[in-house]
Parts: structure tokens; sequence; C-alpha cells
């Protein structure tokens, strides 16, 4: 097999130059990057080149370069000093389709062996090993020279979606999904294996279903999770069983909330208590503002469902003045149009107060109301009306009283699942 002459070959350098000479005469490389120790750097050009050249490959002083392990010995060292290699190989294929890496590591030590193959797994790359048909010492020895041949083979973290599935970990537990989500959708696309693309599709399909969640697209992450569950045998020989049992446990639980959700006309608690969950999530992100403007929200909602459950109030965006009890009614008359008011938060509350409904009073005695409740501090916020900045003893005071007037506890909150520990995320409380 003859390679294109476009390939940078970066080979690992042992005592002996037979293999190295092997892998150069076989992909006759454009560039080479010799792996090599102290012990072995005068072996590439008093031994190396000048047998390649003699086997008819071009490789003058301006085609291959030296790279030093200090330690052959000291895998972390390696794979350290491997690493400064990872800029060039991505600079020569992104120069086009045509320019490939070819890491082949038969040379070296065994340690220089391992690090280049860790390192390499995250290479766009090829596999190359210089094995042979004869071998010393009945079959078990070194290959006998002459008798090299090459073995290679795409980087095997590519070619059974390894990398990717990795990458997919870290990115859904970063709750990253959308990102997690192409990362495992890419790698199908290159997968040439359909039980692998089953793998990498439902990954895909959990990424997406809490995406969609946490973009409060209910149905949509409802309908996802389901196809999830349907692929449970692949999520099983993706993430091991005992881990995909957790997942598709968690996942079934919140398929649970999100069909109660999405089947319960809005105001409702299911909805308060899948907003105190999302604001949970930012918080743990450290995205405060967004996690309060949630908060925000959610304490209002708990107020529209009591209107609505106990003094069939059914939207606050439209109330008759004539339910509405004195001296409220009077305050409120002059912003009424044609007869009805629209509530805000406060509004809403100060409603149930005069109501004497008790979460009224609650509100009150949490100091919410007035120019001091920590609510104001969201209306100062950047995502709000103003530029500050909302700090954590805010989310601290506006979480446990969103907590209280809401009735529940943490422990009543949904939480998503961690694909990249032993066991899925606990919280206090929770059996």
């Amino acid at each position: 097999m003859s390679a294109a002459p476009s390939t940078l070959l970066v080979c690992t350098v042992g005592g002996s130059a037979e293999p190295v000479v092997a892998a150069i005469k076989h992909w006759r490389p454009l560039r080479v990057r010799f792996v090599h120790t102290p012990q072995t750097k005068n072996d590439v050009e008093s031994k190396i080149v000048p047998s390649a050249i003699k086997e008819g490959v071009p490789l003058d002083p301006g085609r291959y370069e030296l790279f030093e392990l200090p330690d052959g010995q000291d895998l972390a060292t390696c794979l350290d000093r491997l690493r400064q290699l990872t800029p060039e190989v991505l600079r020569w294929t992104s120069r086009g389709p045509e320019f490939r890496v070819v890491v082949d590591f038969t040379g070296g030590t065994k340690c220089m062996s391992a690090s280049i193959s860790l390192q390499a797994s995250r290479w766009p790359c090829l596999f190359s090993y210089v094995g042979g048909s004869e071998r010393t010492k009945d079959g078990v020895g070194v290959v006998v020279s002459g008798a090299e041949k090459i073995v290679q083979q795409a980087n095997p973290w590519d070619a059974l979606g390894h990398q990717a599935i990795e990458d997919f970990v870290v990115l859904f537990d970063q709750r990253a999904f959308l990102a997690a989500a192409n990362v495992a959708a890419m790698a199908k696309a290159r997968m040439g294996r359909p039980d692998r693309a089953r793998e990498l599709s439902v990954l895909e399909q959990l990424a997406n279903a809490f995406d969609a969640w946490d973009r409060f697209d209910h149905e949509a992450a409802r309908r996802m999770l389901g196809m999830v569950a349907k692929g449970a045998n692949d999520l099983r020989t993706v993430l091991g069983r005992e881990k995909a049992d957790q997942v598709l446990d968690s996942a079934a639980r919140i398929t649970s909330h999100l069909a109660d959700l999405c089947s319960s006309a809005p105001p409702s608690r299911d909805h308060v208590i899948d907003l105190l969950a999302n604001a949970r999530r930012r918080k743990e992100e450290g995205r405060l503002d967004d996690a309060v403007a949630r908060l925000y929200r959610a304490i209002e909602a708990v107020a529209q469902v009591a209107l609505k459950e106990r003094y069939d109030v059914e939207s606050t965006e439209k109330i008759s003045l004539d339910r509405i009890p004195d001296p409220l009614r009077s305050d409120w008359a002059s912003r009424a149009n044609e007869g009805v008011v629209a509530l805000g938060l406060q509004d809403a509350y100060a409603l149930l107060e005069r109501l004497n409904d008790p979460l009224g009073e609650k509100f009150r005695s949490a100091a919410l109301n007035g120019t001091r409740s920590p609510l104001v501090a969201r209306n100062r916020s950047i995502l709000a009306h103003g530029f500050v900045r909302v700090a954590d003893s805010v989310f601290g005071k506006l979480w446990t009283d969103a907590l209280s007037l809401a009735g529940v506890s943490e422990a009543d909150l949904p939480i998503f699942p961690l694909l990249g520990q032993d066991h899925m995320l606990q919280r206090a409380g929770e059996s």
C-alpha cells in the first residue's frame, strides 16, 4: 500500500532501527517526527535516516524533526511532553482532507508506546504498528529483520466512539447538553458499526431531552425520555448496567413529573416545582441572576396557584375590580382598564392577605413586601431592570422563602443524573 504524500508520521524510536525504517518505507511521509530519548537520539541520523534514504524514501533534513522524551521510563513525563505535539498535529490535519497523521508506536520502551497511544487517542490520526511474519524465539521474540509487516487501523477511540463518549460524559455533567448531543451526533455520523451508532444515538436523545427540559420545552423532553427508555439496552452497553439503570430510574421519575406537568393547566403546583428545580440548577452553575429570575417567577406562581385553586381566579392578568375587596379596589381603580386589572407579584400577595389567606401573611412575615425585600434585588439585576449582579445572600434568602411559600422541600424537586460519578447526585434529606 502506498500512502498519499501528505502524511505526517509520528513514530517512537527504540534500540532497533528496522521497524522505524519499515514504517517510513510503508507510509512514505511528507514529514516525520521522531520521538526519541537521549539514548536513541544519535540513532536517528546515524542509522534510521540513511537506511530510509537507501530504501528510496526522500528524507532530507527539512523533512524530519526530533522530539525528545527526557525519560522513556516515566509515563507521566512522557505524556506531559507528548501533549506539546498536539498543536502541530491539529495544524497538519487542518490543511485539508488529504493531510493525515499516522502514529507508529512500535519503537521505544513500553512506557513510550503506552504514552503516545494515550495521547494520540485524542488526535485525528491512524495508528500503525510494525509486526512481522517471522519472529525469533519460536515466534514469541522480536521480528526477524526483513520480515516486517505493517499493521494499521483507525484510531480505536474514534472507531469505537470511546473518545466521543468520554467527552459526552464531561459535557453532560457540566449541563452543556446541546454540546454533548452534538458530540454524540457527530460521532454517530462517522460510525461504521450499527450497534455503536445506536448507542451514540441514545446518548444524543438523552442529552437532547435534558436540554429541552432545561429550556422549559416539557413536552419534547418527555417524548425524548420515552425514546431513551426504549433504548435501555443500548444505554446499558455504553454506560454499564449499574450506571445506566440509575439513569433510567431517574429518567422514569422525571418522565412522570413531566407527564403531570404537561397535563396540568398552568399555573399549577407542578409548574412551581419545575421552576424551583430549574432555579437550583442555575445556582449550581453559578448563574445567580438566572436562578433568582426563576425564583421570582416561582414565588409569583405560588400566589397564582393559590388564587386559582382557592378563589377561582384563573388568571392574574385579568381580574374584575368587582372581585377585589376594599381598600385594594379603591387603590387599584385608577389603573383598571374596562373594569379589569392586572396583578403583579406584590399585588397577588396583597390580595391574598386581604382575603385572610395564610399565604398572604406568610409572605409579609418573610419580609418579601416593601422596598427592603430581596425581590427588589431581582428587579435591579441585569436580567430585569438594572445592572447589579445578584449576591449569594439574595439567592439564599429567596430560595428558603420560595420553598417555604410553596410548601416543598428540596427532596421534592426532580434532579438530573450525573454520568461521570459512581452514584447519582445525592441531596440532603433524600432517601
